[in-house]
């Protein structure tokens, strides 16, 4: 999941920002805690994106899980996008066959 667009058009107090941020990290503390969460944090660079890799079985998880963090449901953000991925790992052979065995075109 990627955190962007920071809502720059609405005007938040700093009291509103720190409450949002103090709620956020209280989000992100329950999903580590319930085994949800594998890794999070801001992207460096210029624009103001977070990033999220969540243990979801569906992007319907993943998206339930981003509505109910502060940022997104107080528009501090306003946008965030979901993709799945497929796991490479020694398990799979690191997916080789998937890609050696695709028609080429």
């Amino acid at each position: 999941v990627i955190y962007q667009d920071i809502n720059t058009e609405d005007p938040f107090t700093m009291e509103e920002v720190i409450d949002a941020t103090q709620a956020h990290v209280e989000h992100v503390r329950d999903l580590d805690e319930r085994g949800i969460l594998f890794l999070c944090g801001p992207l460096l660079g210029k624009e103001e994106k977070g990033m999220f890799i969540l243990n979801a079985q569906s992007y319907e998880e993943a998206e339930s899980h981003v509505l109910r963090d502060p940022l997104i449901a107080r528009k501090g953000y306003n946008t965030y996008l979901i993709n799945e991925i497929q796991e490479a790992n020694a398990e799979n052979n690191y997916l080789l066959e998937f890609y050696t065995n695709m028609e080429m075109e």
